[in-house]
């Protein structure tokens, strides 16, 4: 996107979620600085519905968004969930984009990965579903959980926190971009 330097925060310090976004950004934007601050979501540790992660991805920005006074083009906020349908219990996350200039915002979900039925079943929203799968896996050490996230311990690397919040930021971004594309028609 345009050879604009974007001045983009991030509304966490998790190693998995900057990596990420340094990833994507990357991609879209040729300059750009990104700052990155832990802020609270005011939601449960682990959020159990879309809704609870994206009011929590809200949550997250507003709280920034008053600290940085403007000082900031684009504000992204990324949200791990669980959610329990018929068909088991699925592991993925939400991005959120907001366009500090005009006020809009944009979304993106990830792909999801069913949890096993022992660790579903362990589930608490007061509690980091990162520590039930260092109790029900207690061979992974807790550096490889951290590099890897739930996702890639569960799926042995294949698809890790880091490549659950690109996807979610493809999608966020991507939608950003159609809008502005479609504005220039």
């Amino acid at each position: 996107m345009q050879n604009k330097h974007f001045v983009i925060a991030l509304c966490s310090e998790n190693s998995a979620k900057i990596k990420a976004t340094k990833e994507i950004c990357s991609l879209t934007f040729c300059n750009f600085s990104l700052g990155c601050y832990a802020v609270s979501s005011g939601v449960s540790e682990t959020p159990d519905s879309d809704e609870e992660a994206l009011v929590g991805c809200h949550q997250r920005i507003e709280n920034l968004l008053s600290e940085l006074n403007g000082e900031a083009d684009l504000i992204i906020a990324l949200e791990g969930l669980t959610e329990k349908n018929s068909f088991g219990t699925f592991l993925y996350g939400w991005a959120v984009l907001k366009q500090v200039s005009s006020g809009k915002i944009f979304y993106g979900c990830s792909g999801k990965i069913m949890l096993p039925d022992d660790v579903a079943s362990g589930l608490s929203r007061n509690r980091k579903l990162s520590y039930l799968v260092l109790e029900k896996f207690n061979s992974i050490p807790k550096e490889d959980l951290e590099r890897l996230g739930t996702n890639g311990v569960l799926t042995d690397g294949m698809y890790t926190r880091s490549d659950e919040f690109s996807t979610a930021l493809r999608c966020a971004l991507g939608s950003m971009i159609a809008e502005q594309n479609a504005m220039n028609l």
